[in-house]
Order: C-alpha cells, then structure tokens, then sequence
C-alpha cells in the first residue's frame, strides 16, 4: 500500500498539520482522527488494515489529517475565545488548504466523503453541515453531536456554531442548507453497548433531520457493540463501500429489509413446522385430555361426597374450635383475675413480711428483758432466801428472849413476895439497873450475816436481856 505524507499551514491557524494519504486511486475520503490524535490515529486502531482490501483495490484513497482537538474542545483550561478560534481556524484550513490538497492529489475523483469515529465523527459531521457542497458524503461512527456534552458548563452561542444538533435545529427554516444536504449519502452508526451513552445524541440528530425532510441512514447495532477500535473497524467494513455507489445506502437498508423479511420468514417457517409438530402433540393432548375429563368426572362425583362429608366434619370442629376459644376467653378473664389477686395476695404478703420482721425484732428485744428479768428475779429469791434465813435467826432470838424474860420475871416476883414488907428496899431494887459490860451473849443470840433492821433489833432485845440479868 503506498501512501505519501504532506504538512498544511493556514495564517491565523497555530502549529503545522500533518497529513497522509493511504492509497493512490479511488474515491477521496477525508479522514478525522479520534480525540486529540494525529494523522495516524486510524492506522494506530488497525482501521486502515481493516480498509486496505478497498485502498488496494482503487476504490477509495483516505486522506488522515492531524486534529486540533488539544486546542478546542479538550483545551477546557483556556479562554472561550481562544478555543473557538482554533476550532474555527482548523475548520478554515479543512476547507481550503485541504480541499485543495485532495483535488490536486485525486483530480476526477469525484468530491471527497469525509469520516470519522468518536470527536472524529463529531468534526466529521461539522465539516458536513458546514459547507455540504464541498462533499460526497459522510461516515460517522459512535459520534457524540452535541457540544454540550464535551464543553460541559462551557456551552455558550460560540460552541452552538459548532454543535450538530444546534445547527440542524429548525433546519425546515434553512432551506438552502436542506437542498445542499439533499443527494448527500449521510451514514451515522453507534452500539448500544458500553461507551455508546452519546447515542442519545445520535436520536435527537435523527428526529431534527427527518422533521426537516433530509434522507439519512441512521444505525443502532446491539447491545454487545461497545464505544472501541473493533466495532469501528467492522462498522466502517460493512458501510464504506456503500458510500462508494450511488444509492448505496438506500440498497444497504432495502437488504436490510429483505435480510429482515427471509430471516422473518425462514423463522415463520421454522415456527409453522414447529407449529404442524405442535398441532399433532395437541391432539394427543386433547385426546388424553377427554380421557381424563370423564375420569375426573368420575372422580369428582366421588370427591363431591367425600367434599360433603368433610364439610360436615369441618362445620362441627369450626363450632367446636368456637366453643374451645370461648372457653379459652373464660379462662383468660380467670387467670387474669387470679393474676390480679395474686398480685394484690403478693402485696398483702410482702406487707406482713415486713411486720414480721418488725415483730421479730420487737419479740427479741422482749426475751432480753425476760432474760434482764429472771436474771433479777435470780437475784431476788437469793436476797429473799437469806431475808428468810435472817427472820428465823431473829425468832429464835426471840423465843430465847422471852425465856429469859420470864425467867428474870419469875425470879423479880419471888423476890417482891419476900420483900413485901420493905417497899424501900423493893423500890431501890427497881430503880437499880445491873452492870452489862461484862455479860455474854449466848451462842444463839450470834448476828445474822445479811444485816436487817429486824436483825437489829433483835440485838437490842439481846443486849437488854442481859443487862437485866
């Protein structure tokens, strides 16, 4: 595969691009680079072998051309104007310096398609509205169409000069814009697999075009189809060379629908002989079904009884199972009754308890003092015992007592009856008192040991009774 490499400068446009040019004869195609990338970026993601069986065949010739993306749509650092400048300088360069490269390159070639896959496809679809004329047709694959979504907070009238779905807004109003689209062989293909979320904007692009009356292919592959190299690779395949032929597309959708319509068929043919097999198996069915029904007929006749029967049994265990929970109410008011007394029970009991322990304590302190008590009482029969042992010491010194005194009355009367006629000398005896200090005391007249006042006088009478003798 030859190819050959050329740089373009524009005024007013930063920095050279780069450009090559893969193939020497066929249809011109002008071809963006993904994000941000170089010329190369489509030889990089294996696109240009994907391609090479056309390119070695004469029938296309891709002209890849460096991007301005890092300037423009990823340059979010720099100032609005400076972005929009360089997007439009590019744009400039496109449709001059470009242009002119591919007519002197591809003289009678026809006008050029131009292509592209991600921001490529975007730029691509810019380069087509902007001015359709100098175009064939377009190839945009997994695009995203509306600025906003890569300017994000950014977007402003600027951007919408540059935004897909901005510009064909309306588009019935621009009739000279639908006039230069109308013949254009427009292709927009996305996946709705992972990556694919700007396919959103891929449908509002569809719905402006159409309610403008502008004829374009628009392909939604499946679910597996994901935003990367190898579905762009199988996409551009399959839809190039459609671009190629006039009315390609239009032979690609009405295959489609051919495609569609054998493959409905052969699967209606398919179902109608799955349906035949089904029919039969029906049948059987229905005759092992009628041969069932008068069974089970049979049978329910049976069960009808038996139903009868259980229905019976059932009424008299519901009343049954009635007259047990009433019963269960009855002894649930009851337990609860008894709870409730038990309770009450409980708080009477606790109550006495607690007398009780007061009584405990009273009760002890009670035995103390009739311990106290008989301890005195103890002590009081000691002291009477010995009072009573003192009473009999002092009775027996009584009686002694006494003897002695009629003794010693005995004797004072024997001697008034001798004296009888000396009343001096009796009246001198009674007046003579008989020196005690040296008496005895008897031995019974002996001092109890507990000293009383009885016991004292005892003495006393001792003590006289001596002193007369």
């Amino acid at each position: 595969m030859e190819t050959k490499d050329f740089t373009l400068h524009r005024d007013g446009v930063d920095g050279d691009f780069d450009v090559t040019l893969y193939g020497t004869a066929g249809r011109p195609v002008i071809v963006f680079p993904e994000g941000d990338s170089s010329c190369s970026s489509w030889e990089d993601g294996g696109m240009i072998d994907a391609l090479a069986g056309l390119i070695n065949a004469g029938r296309v010739r891709l002209f890849c051309v460096d991007s301005a993306d890092g300037s423009s749509w990823y340059a979010g650092y720099a100032p609005t104007e400076y972005r929009l400048a360089s997007l439009g300088g590019y744009f400039d360069l496109v449709e001059n310096d470009l242009a002119q490269l591919v007519r002197e390159e591809a003289p009678g070639a026809g006008a050029p398609l131009v292509a592209g896959a991600g921001i490529g496809a975007l730029n691509a679809t810019i380069a087509m509205l902007r001015k359709p004329s100098l175009y064939g047709g377009l190839l945009a694959l997994s695009g995203t169409y509306d600025a906003a979504w890569v300017v994000g907070n950014a977007m402003s009238d600027g951007w919408r000069a540059f935004s897909p779905v901005d510009a064909v807004r309306g588009l019935c109003d621009n009739p000279l814009l639908v006039e230069a689209l109308a013949g254009r062989q427009l292709a927009f293909v996305c996946g709705t697999g992972a990556g694919e979320e700007a396919g959103e904007t891929q449908r509002t692009l569809q719905g402006e075009l159409e309610s403008a009356g502008v004829a374009a292919t628009f392909e939604y592959w499946g679910a597996d189809v994901d935003h990367s190299w190898g579905w762009w690779r199988e996409e551009a395949r399959q839809l190039l060379p459609c671009l190629l032929d006039e009315g390609g597309l239009d032979r690609r959708h009405a295959a489609s629908i051919v495609g569609d319509a054998r493959a409905v068929a052969k699967t209606a043919g398919v179902d109608l002989a799955g349906a035949g097999e089904r029919l039969e198996q029906a049948k059987q069915r229905l005759s092992q079904a009628r041969d069932t029904l008068a069974a089970a007929e049979e049978r329910t006749k049976d069960e009808e009884k038996s139903v009868d029967e259980h229905a019976k049994e059932a009424e008299r265990l519901a009343a049954a199972a009635r007259d047990a929970w009433a019963e269960k109410d009855r002894i649930a008011a009851l337990l609860e009754d008894a709870i409730r007394k038990g309770n009450e029970a409980q708080v009477e009991a606790d109550k006495a308890a607690a007398e009780l322990s007061s009584a405990r304590w009273i009760a002890g302190e009670a035995e103390a003092a009739v311990a106290s008590a008989k301890s005195e009482l103890a002590a009081a029969g000691d002291e009477v015992a010995r009072a009573e042992e003192a009473v009999e010491v002092a009775r027996a010194h009584e009686a002694e007592a006494k003897a002695k005194l009629e003794a010693v009355l005995a004797e004072a009367a024997g001697s008034e009856v001798g004296a009888a006629k000396k009343p001096a000398t009796r009246k001198s005896t009674g007046a003579k008192k008989p020196a005690t200090s040296g008496a005895k005391k008897p031995a019974a007249a002996k001092k109890p040991t507990a000293g009383t006042r009885r016991s004292s006088r005892t003495s006393k009478a001792s003590g006289g009774e001596s002193a007369m003798r």
